[in-house]
């Protein structure tokens, strides 16, 4: 009933400010409901309703709206079936190894990377552990992002077995020049400070940001305090028409603190991370088609307070072609090339310099039938330098019987080789580990009413997993514990019926196998926006249930059901002369006691002012 009362009051609200507006002029709404296109479910620009798999956009509209500079709370927001861990006011941590954690359709949740993390296309993850970092990932300076809802193996190979979320950097379209600075200040001493600039002139186009976060954290010791600074650029240059060069580049240096459990508090437990990365990428159209060419790094520098250091490191190339060798026909041919590793010491240990290298060709196809038909296909042909090569095949299919009603299906399997950690460090490890794969099947209907103001997807999937790698005890070790199937649905819809108000809910129900944790049996999401002249509200509403923590990473059996909970968070701004902004964000508005990882309590009511100037 609680969840039922927040929706009717968010949508109530957001619908009586913006039903004291005009409404906006035909020519408007078209353009604010222009149909996106998607890059990373096939690597080439295509319509959501034209792809077999499952996609999911989060734009430059949802970016602003949700009350979080988090990645990741802006992606569980918005996609059914992702749930993340979380555990404070600010930033993710790394408690346990478990805080700020992506599970896919139950497949995920620890510290294993299942849900490969793209910048532009290029993989992002830590080379030793084989997982990312949450407080890496700030909304600062991103355009939009792109989640594949199942493997994307067959075009990104290991890590990719659950799903792919691509960040996407901004970039200036227009010429001209734009400067935005942001200040805030809120509950726990929180403390944000951001500034970005980009401009275009010609051929040249650029977009730098930087920003600084403070939080005493929510806990009265300080034990649960945050630091972050994150840094990006973008720059990009036409060489005429057909040729474009671009590089793009991050930073993030963070030191977070795990308070440990409410049961088991903890002191002192600081974690300093540095995390860094690049791209230097090449596209040329000519006669044969279109060929990308990128090079791309990412480093990382850890320094924990038990001893631990490690610098580990990811080199890559990636080339591919797009071609048309008839009509209704596209192809692409690519190769992946990346080296990962690095070395590490501990209090008692001094573990060396370790690295692995993995290389693929892969090739992917799509033919247009009969005007309302198209089929896909493609394969990968992972080569590790451990296990040897591994078919990652995928197949689609999608028809529209009318205009604007698509159906899908798609095949494709997943596959995550184990990471160096998995392999080498600490006492579980184990050195014999081969791969994780799943196969997944799901079918898919999309449907657009009144000219694309509403949209309506849902999916039907199966997930059949073997060789998972998981923990078990005594003694604690790394195991291949052997098969699991996870089926599910998932819903999504969004209204817009004009630029001053939209609206939108996802909901996801999945079956889960006894290997899963951290992840929900149900998760529905809601959001509303409003506008009426100066003034702009919002709200977002995420509710979880029946979902397993994570309590031991020793055993499956030990994996406790968590209590419910719903969070509604509410923002309000105002537009003033000369490009100035007020906001208000109000999280966990209902003061909602509850848990998103396991032992550790979330903030209660909090409160964030921000002051945003654009010139």
């Amino acid at each position: 009933m609680k969840r039922l009362s927040a929706i009717f009051l968010m949508f109530c609200t957001a619908r009586l400010l913006a039903g004291s507006t005009e409404a906006a002029p035909d020519s408007l709404v078209a353009k604010y409901h222009m149909n996106p296109v998607i890059v990373t479910a096939t690597k080439i620009s295509a319509l959501p309703q034209n792809i077999a798999a499952s996609v999911t956009l989060v734009d430059a509209a949802a970016i602003e709206r949700i009350a979080s500079d988090a990645i990741f709370n802006t992606v569980q927001a918005m996609v059914p079936g992702l749930y993340v861990t979380e555990w404070g006011a600010m930033g993710f941590g790394a408690a346990g190894g478990a805080a700020g954690k992506i599970s896919m359709r139950g497949v995920g949740g620890g510290s294993n990377s299942c849900v490969l993390i793209l910048r532009n296309g290029r993989p992002d993850f830590m080379g030793l552990m084989g997982c990312t970092i949450a407080d890496e990932f700030s909304t600062d300076g991103v355009e939009r992002i792109e989640v594949v809802r199942g493997p994307g193996s067959f075009l990104y190979g290991t890590n990719a077995i659950g799903g792919v979320i691509n960040i996407i950097p901004k970039r200036m379209n227009t010429d001209g020049f734009s400067t935005r600075l942001t200040a805030g200040g809120g509950s726990f001493s929180s403390k944000t400070f951001s500034l970005a600039h980009g401009g275009k002139v010609g051929g040249f186009d650029y977009y730098l940001t930087g920003n600084t976060r403070r939080s005493d954290g929510q806990r009265s010791d300080g034990d649960d305090a945050y630091r972050g600074n994150h840094y990006t650029m973008h720059l990009g240059y036409s060489i005429g028409p057909a040729t474009e060069v671009e590089f793009n580049a991050n930073l993030a240096d963070v030191r977070v603190f795990d308070p440990g459990t409410a049961a088991a508090p903890k002191k002192n437990q600081w974690y300093d991370i540095l995390r860094a990365g690049g791209d230097a990428g090449l596209t040329h159209k000519g006669r044969l088609g279109e060929t990308n060419l990128k090079l791309h790094a990412n480093f990382g520098k850890h320094d924990f307070y038990d001893g631990w250091k490690s610098n580990d490191n990811t080199t890559g190339l990636m080339l591919f072609q797009h071609f048309g060798l008839w009509k209704g026909q596209t192809a692409t041919a690519g190769f992946d090339w990346k080296r990962y590793g690095g070395d590490a010491v501990d209090a008692s240990s001094d573990y060396g310099s370790i690295f692995i290298t993995e290389y693929a060709p892969y090739v992917h196809i799509q033919q247009v039938l009969f005007s309302r038909w198209i089929a896909s296909a493609g394969v990968r042909m992972e080569h590790h330098n451990l296990y040897g090569t591994e078919a990652l095949p995928k197949a689609g299919l999608v028809y529209h019987p009318f205009d604007g009603t698509s159906l899908r299906v798609d095949v494709s399997k997943g596959f995550r080789s184990p990471s160096i950690r998995e392999l080498y460090f600490w006492m579980p490890a184990n050195a014999e580990l081969t791969p994780d794969r799943l196969q997944n099947t799901e079918i898919g209907f999309t449907q657009q009413f009144f000219g694309r103001r509403v949209n309506f997807d849902a999916t039907l999937f199966k997930a059949e997993g073997s060789n998972l790698i998981q923990q078990q005890s005594p003694p604690p070790k790394w195991v291949n514990t052997g098969s699991y199937t996870h089926t599910g649905c998932e819903l999504a819809m969004s209204w817009a019926p004009s630029a001053q108000f939209n609206a939108g809910a996802t909901w996801a129900k999945t079956d889960l196998s006894p290997f899963a944790f951290n992840s929900p049996g149900k998760k529905l999401t809601a959001y509303v926006t409003a506008k009426a002249g100066i003034v702009s509200l919002s709200a977002d509403l995420l509710s979880v249930m029946d979902w397993r923590g994570i309590a031991t990473v020793n055993r499956k059996d030990e994996y406790p059901m968590m209590n419910d909970y719903t969070a509604v968070n509410f923002s309000a701004g105002a537009a003033l002369i000369g490009g100035l902004a007020l906001k208000l964000h109000v999280k966990n508005a209902f003061d909602e006691t509850y848990e998103a990882m396991y032992g550790y309590p979330m903030p209660g009511r909090n409160f964030m002012g921000e002051m945003d100037y654009t010139f």
